[in-house]
């Protein structure tokens, strides 16, 4: 055989298979393999993937504190766009196929619109009675769904289905009549976090102090079959303060079940935990990492290993972003890029999105809450003008 033909297959079979190489690597999903502890054998799935609240860092972060601390397995998905970059709110979230071995769903998720194989992983995972912790925008998840799984919409008004996948898993849906609004200045009023009375005894507010939220409170109208958590005070302030809002009065911000209801129309005993809290300047403050944390652990049946001083630090860098609609979160980052417990989140050198255009316009108030944010972002994007 002619030895440059050899040759030629051989670079071109290298070739081959380093561009598969490549897709594999540039398909795979983000895991954080937990070592020993409480969680060993256990494996947790994040979905992120909404369109504001920075789900892109709040999820990695608390999947790298159960894994590093507690031993969990657990593995990230977030919405991506063609080229494999993160895209909050993204129309694709490939290896949902994971959550066929998931022992809890941690899910953050806004308005999404997915193919419907991808969203029969998620339906598959509730037929079979998965627990299930939500975070602030899940109860209005899918919005605008089309085929066979419509019924999902958080504005869906069968009687099969109504309220669509939050209602009907959460007890809440996006409707300022009969479920949840927003209350006071999402954008300009934080708020003081605290146990409700008759929750303070409950396993997952064990070690839990007050704590600041950046979210802008909802308004929420729990289920009748739910157990409050957690209440909110709006403060007149976006930062940690006194000044309270005396003008709104503390309103249920999280809660517990003991059942939903699959999108088959069956009713499944598990558990569920929802708070309208969520976004990743919430974890600046260590005892709302702690809820969480501990809502993880009892959404499991593991309640009984919960204890006032369980782990929580941070795990590698965080600088969580402002969080903004379509706007603000870090562009040109792949799942790969937060791999690893002493990777940041995010990337230092990741540029800000939404910072042209018409959607320039719109996002003064995140820079007006946050004196810092324009010096910060000016050192990644110094040709900006800022000047109104």
């Amino acid at each position: 055989m002619n030895f440059n033909m050899v040759n030629n297959k051989l670079i071109t079979w290298i070739i081959a298979a380093l561009c598969f190489t490549g897709i594999r690597i540039l398909a795979a999903p983000l895991v954080y393999e937990g070592g020993e502890g409480i969680g060993k054998g256990k494996h947790i799935v994040f979905i992120a993937n909404d369109h504001e609240y920075r789900s892109e860092e709040t999820c990695p972060l608390l999947a790298k504190m159960l894994a590093k601390y507690h031993g969990f397995k657990c593995t990230v998905l977030f919405g991506v766009d063609k080229n494999g970059f993160i895209k909050p709110g993204a129309r694709s979230i490939p290896h949902l196929e994971v959550l066929n071995n998931a022992d809890l769903l941690v899910f953050f998720t806004r308005f999404m619109s997915l193919a419907d194989d991808q969203v029969q992983h998620i339906a598959d995972y509730t037929e079979r009675g998965g627990p299930i912790v939500g975070m602030r925008t899940s109860t209005h998840c899918f919005n605008r769904q089309g085929g066979s799984w419509k019924k999902l919409n958080f504005n869906y008004r069968g009687k099969d289905y109504q309220g669509g996948f939050g209602r009907q898993v959460f007890g809440n849906t996006w409707n300022k009549a009969t479920g949840q609004s927003h209350y006071g200045d999402n954008h300009g009023e934080g708020g003081v976090y605290t146990a409700v009375a008759s929750a303070k005894e409950h396993p997952i507010m064990m070690g839990v102090n007050a704590f600041h939220g950046y979210s802008g409170a909802y308004k929420s109208q729990p289920p009748a079959d739910a157990t409050p958590l957690i209440e909110v005070q709006v403060l007149n302030t976006f930062e940690p303060s006194d000044d309270i809002n005396t003008n709104k009065a503390k309103v249920n911000a999280g809660w517990t079940r003991s059942h939903y209801t699959a999108p088959s129309g069956e009713r499944k005993t598990a558990r569920v935990v929802y708070t309208s809290i969520g976004a990743s300047e919430d974890l600046k403050d260590a005892n709302s990492r702690r809820f969480l944390i501990n809502s993880c652990l009892w959404a499991m049946g593991m309640e009984k290993l919960i204890t006032p001083d369980l782990p929580v630090d941070l795990v590698g860098g965080f600088e969580p972003s402002a969080y903004f609609t379509s706007a603000l979160y870090r562009s040109d980052v792949k799942p790969a890029d937060l791999a690893g417990f002493d990777s940041s989140i995010m990337p230092s050198e990741a540029p800000y999105a939404g910072l042209e255009g018409k959607k320039k316009k719109n996002i003064d108030r995140p820079f007006e809450v946050r004196p810092k944010l324009v010096e910060k972002i000016k050192k990644l994007h110094p040709h900006m003008d800022f000047s109104k």
